[in-house]
């Protein structure tokens, strides 16, 4: 039972971690995309 408790924290952490990355790069993605629109 404790195994599993740390286990699934673990997947958790990694889980979480994962999105706030691929939200972080889809949102800098698209600052990017918004300055190059209005540098031309």
């Amino acid at each position: 039972m404790n195994t599993d408790a740390v286990f699934w924290g673990s997947v958790l952490t990694v889980v979480i971690a994962v999105v706030i990355v691929v939200y972080l790069g889809f949102k800098a993605k698209q600052l990017m995309d918004r300055d190059a629109r209005s540098h031309k």
